[in-house]
């Protein structure tokens, strides 16, 4: 058996449900092939890293570069990489990426390596650097490689869920030398580690509760040189001691390759060396990486797309940065570190973490929900864990923040907020969603007190008696989609009196409308209105955060009918919205107005919705905002592209929140409102899509989109037939695609405006 057949047939398994993809593409045959991680891997475009690393694998091991922040003054990158250096700090375990919460010097940098040949020195220690051929950077799924200039050295990492894997060759005639440290020297965390014989050591950095770690390698330490902080001196072992480290010296390898091994964990070390031993027990560096790498096949294999080459790329990149986040914290063994300062055991399920809601809520737990429902359901079944946890620590402040990943400062009763390590909010209506989708394990009963909980935290009873939170016209809108949701719930376990009364609260947005503006307004607790731009269109964020008063100015999810009425009707919604892409007010960079392109289609106008979607995803657009403020000069560019810089400037890609976008998008979906499990259907830019869901129990049935005659003109959906019937309506259940069909639209260069306009 050759040796393509011998591997097509361990990577398309029946347990991985993988299709069977065409092999007259040689070179690019399979999901991971299509993957660049260096896209969104420059400055502020997305801000990804190209670490390998497995699916919501916690090691994320990959390269830190100076200077990295866009000023040059020393500081990191938001992941900790910018494509743009040539010179780097070390490879570490831990990054974040994507941009969302917390300080930049703790997304990334923690327990690092760097190899090295020449003498080391004070400088060196105190602030490692190497600079790097950049010619010879290659990243994939699960690997990076790079080479050293200075001392010639090859760079190879990949990665296991929980452990990193090193592969250095040296020079011959050179000394190969390691510097194991805490990673960003000059904002470092104390790290205590013990040679435990001539090929191992074992460590604790203390970042939160501590990150326990294991290294071994596959040839015997000769030397070892402490760094202390302040000063070089012979031994092996330090205490509890900040920017310290440790130089590992192995002698002239005479070009022999020298393996490291990282184990980590966050409960304990023997934790460690049960993920080591259970993840990664031998030396094989390519048989690791190949694992890796089918792992990433199996996950991206559920969606098969076929058409344009480049959206491809750009498709599959996107749905592997949804993947990075949340991680999955548990050991091997399901032992985790609870938000009460506990270890607990996950019994059949993985326990995840680190999540941002407010931003990814909108995208990638709908994305999930279409063909990654197994981690989804184990997601939902972690968040009732930190609920129940919640109780043991005390009251919480009205806080949107907490600690990030990894060390996870919140242990013991220190107040913080349960649901979230970036922004929380919306976290009811990720579980509200899976609950509404079948996707939700738990008893509903007894999670539906602390979904009401968390409803009443982000808008408390006390503004009951205005209807709106003063001064937040945008909180006071969001919330009411919290309430809407929980209202839901409590109808189907039958709670009337709760179901009037956050029916009631998911209302309060009409009380902050200002009809003689048709805008939302910011109000005094007197019921006055308080003032409002000239421009609608400046950003300013007193009253409206992340967006301008027209981007807030679509931002009710959950009740578009009202919404709609609130404009006069259909023909007025549909113009105002016209004006607001016309004119360039649209933002694709930030989350306000995600939902904006899609919401011709409950106004009867889905042409339009096809119009607008293609060009956000394929064509050059003009954008006038960044994040918090105007760009010096309007931009005009695509927004998605396959370099580097591949996502719009200043374009946070939290959570992956814009990588789903733009996956769901791309295939002709979008799910307006979380909790409400309806997805509007616009213009795919793939000819065919499959989608085959990652369902343990039962058959996993598959749902299929052909666009005929698609081609860069001809992208407004003519007709459609759902499983052999006409289609005229521009929405589909959820259940209508998780019970399998086919999907087919014909189409056409002129829009057939009368296309999707059955409710």
């Amino acid at each position: 058996m050759s040796y393509l057949k011998k591997n097509l047939l361990v990577i398309l398994a029946p347990a991985f449900l993988l299709f069977a993809w065409s092999c007259s593409q040689q070179e690019k045959r399979l999901p991971a092939d299509y993957v660049d991680p260096f896209i969104c891997s420059e400055g502020d475009h997305g801000q990804w890293d190209p670490s390998a690393l497995v699916p919501s694998g916690l090691v994320k091991l990959g390269p830190d570069t100076y200077p990295g922040s866009l000023t040059g003054d020393g500081d990191y990158a938001h992941s900790g990489y910018n494509y743009s250096d040539s010179i780097f700090r070390g490879f570490s375990h831990f990054h974040k990426g994507s941009s969302g919460g917390g300080r930049v010097c703790d997304r990334a940098g923690k327990l690092s390596i760097l190899p090295f040949s020449h003498e080391p020195t004070d400088t060196f220690m105190v602030n490692p650097l190497a600079a790097v051929d950049k010619k010879t950077e290659k990243a994939s799924p699960g690997y990076f490689s790079v080479d050293l200039k200075e001392d010639g050295i090859h760079v190879e990492l990949t990665a296991t869920g929980h452990v990193g894997v090193h592969r250095y060759t040296f020079q011959p005639g050179r000394s190969a030398r390691l510097y194991l440290n805490p990673g960003k020297m000059d904002h470092s965390w104390a790290m205590t580690l013990n040679m435990i014989d001539d090929k191992g050591l074992e460590g604790v950095l203390s970042v939160g509760a501590g990150i326990h770690f294991i290294v071994c390698f596959d040839r015997p330490v000769l030397s070892t040189t402490l760094w202390t902080g302040d000063k070089m001196e012979p031994g092996n072992s330090l205490e509890q001691v900040r920017n310290g480290g440790i130089v590992c010296d192995f002698g002239d390898l005479e070009g022999k390759p020298l393996m490291v091994k990282v184990a980590v964990s966050l409960t304990t070390q023997d934790a460690a060396k049960n993920n080591l031993q259970a993840e990664c027990p031998g030396w094989d560096f390519d048989r690791i990486r190949q694992q890796a790498v089918d792992q990433w096949n199996a996950k991206l294999g559920h969606i098969k797309v076929e058409g344009n080459e480049e959206y491809k790329t750009i498709f599959y990149t996107a749905l592997y940065h949804s993947c990075f986040l949340p991680v999955v914290l548990s050991d091997v063994s399901g032992k985790y570190p609870g938000l009460d300062g506990q270890v607990h055991q996950a019994k059949g399920y993985k326990y995840y973490y680190d999540y941002a809601f407010w931003d990814s809520f909108r995208t990638k737990y709908p994305l999930y929900s279409l063909y990654n429902q197994e981690t989804y359901k184990d997601i939902i079944r972690s968040l009732v864990d930190i609920c129940e946890q919640a109780d043991n620590c005390g009251p919480f402040p009205q806080s949107t923040h907490l600690p990030h990943s990894p060390g996870f400062e919140y242990y013991g009763k220190n107040g913080y907020q349960p649901f979230g390590n970036c922004r929380n909010e919306h976290m009811l209506m990720v579980m509200t969603d899976a609950y509404e989708k079948g996707l939700f394990g738990p008893d509903m009963k007894k999670v539906y007190p602390y979904l009401r909980k968390e409803a009443m935290i982000q808008m408390p009873e006390k503004y009951d008696s205005i209807g709106y939170i003063p001064a937040r016209p945008d909180q006071t809108g969001e919330y009411c989609w919290d309430s809407w949701c929980v209202a839901q719930v409590a109808k189907s376990i039958v709670n009337g009196a709760d179901y009037n009364y956050f029916m009631k609260r998911s209302e309060y947005w009409k009380n902050t409308w200002d009809p003689s503006l048709r805008f939302f307004r910011a109000r005094a607790a007197d019921g006055s209105w308080l003032d409002f731009p000239e421009d609608p269109g400046v950003n300013r964020e007193k009253y409206t955060y992340e967006g301008t008063a027209w981007q807030y100015r679509w931002n009710i999810l959950h009740d578009i009918p009202s919404l709609i009425e609130a404009f006069g009707g259909k023909e007025n919604f549909v113009k105002e919205l016209e004006y607001f892409f016309d004119h360039d007010l649209y933002t694709a960079g930030n989350q306000p107005d995600l939902q904006a392109p899609f919401l011709f289609n409950p106004a009867s106008a889905s042409w339009l919705s096809q119009k607008w979607v293609h060009k956000i995803l394929t064509e050059p657009m003009v954008q006038r905002y960044g994040t918090h403020n105007f760009f010096p000069k309007p931009i005009n560019d695509r927004i998605y592209k396959t370099t580097p810089d591949g996502y719009l400037e200043e374009m946070d890609d939290d959570y992956g929140c814009m990588s789903s976008w733009y996956a769901m998008a791309s295939m002709g979906f979008y799910q307006i409102c979380p909790g409400s499990p309806v997805f509007q259907l616009t213009s795919p830019v793939f000819d065919k899509i499959i989608i085959r869901p990652d369902v343990k129990d039962g058959d996993s049935k598959t749902f299929t989109i052909e666009a005929k005659n698609l081609s860069p003109s001809d992208y407004y959906i003519q007709s459609a037939t759902l499983n052999g019937k006409p289609l005229n309506r521009s929405w589909l259940n959820y259940d209508e695609i998780a019970r399998g069909g086919k999907l087919i639209y014909e189409m056409g260069s002129d829009p057939n405006k009368n296309w999707g306009t059955e409710n």
